[in-house]
């Protein structure tokens, strides 16, 4: 008779409170009006975007446009000279920003207001950091790697007083590798921390767990960057770690071998997704008897 399986589950799985709060904003929208568009998705799930727009929210590329209606600022946030741009129009605005992208806006603008250079962790394509720059009356220098952080310095883009925050979904562990290395750059560093603490806790809690089982999953979108970043760092400490946007995506070879699977989940993952992941890697094998392991 074959062992049980057991499934280590992450402390937190599903939705964070900003992708709850953006949901729920959105449909309330939806049912107290009757013309509600998008720019983009709201979050970065298609299960979610789905369900909103078979609810009548329309997305669109672009809001030029647009006369009436209102729109939904999606949760990474919108330049602010947008957001005023759209209410100058007569377009009602909800917006669903997440308050922790807000507070790194306001981070960024209290830096460049005490005469900082603002530097900013991330990946200068995410919504999150165009929201951010769009908050700011000077460019700011947005860096991913260490590698840009000296290109940013050999070019003397690079300023010896600087102000420094992050994405909000960015590893701690990157963030503290990029800092490090402007410590030996700069005469000058303030850093403002602006990573969520939510992630913050998914991540250590996905680390603790990845380095105890033989097997990691880590459900979510692979357009979601916060997901996409716990695979990774999850892969770091374990390489038997693997990444599905759903229990359809799971193949059984990937997982009858492992008698231990540890499973997180990222922040826009609705719950029911990751249960049924657990669902299908604890019952798939009729000589395995399921078994849940909670911490």
């Amino acid at each position: 008779m074959k062992p049980k399986r057991k499934v280590i589950m992450a402390k937190e799985v599903g939705f964070c409170f900003g992708v709850k709060r953006a949901i729920n904003l959105t449909r309330q929208a939806l049912a107290e009006r009757e013309e509600v568009f998008i720019l983009g998705d709201l979050v970065h799930n298609k299960r979610v975007t789905d369900e909103l727009e078979g609810k009548g929210l329309r997305k669109v590329e672009e809001y030029d446009n647009e006369k009436t209606g209102t729109m939904v600022i999606r949760a990474h946030g919108l330049p602010k000279a947008k957001i005023s741009e759209i209410r100058a129009r007569g377009i009602e605005i909800v917006d669903a920003t997440c308050p922790i992208v807000l507070r790194a806006q306001e981070a960024a603008q209290t830096l460049e207001r005490d005469g900082y250079q603002v530097v900013i962790v991330g990946d200068k394509n995410h919504a999150e950091i165009k929201g951010i720059l769009g908050a700011l009356q000077q460019p700011a220098l947005v860096v991913d790697t260490i590698e840009e952080l000296h290109e940013a310095k050999a070019d003397y883009i690079l300023m010896r007083k600087i102000g420094v925050i992050f994405q909000t979904t960015h590893a701690l562990e990157l963030c503290n590798k990029i800092v490090n290395e402007m410590l030996m750059m700069c005469k000058e560093i303030r850093i403002i921390n602006t990573i969520c603490r939510p992630v913050q806790n998914r991540q250590d809690d996905a680390i603790e767990i990845a380095q105890r089982v033989p097997l990691m999953i880590v459900v979510g979108s692979r357009t979601s960057a916060n997901t996409v970043e716990l695979a990774a760092i999850c892969r770091h400490y374990n390489p038997n770690t693997i990444q599905v946007q759903n229990a359809e995506e799971l193949l059984p070879e990937q997982f009858v071998w492992a008698d231990v699977i540890g499973i997180a989940s990222g922040l826009s993952t609705p719950e029911d997704l990751v249960e049924a992941v657990k669902v299908k890697a604890l019952t798939y094998d009729a000589e395995t008897e399921p078994s849940l392991v909670t911490v």
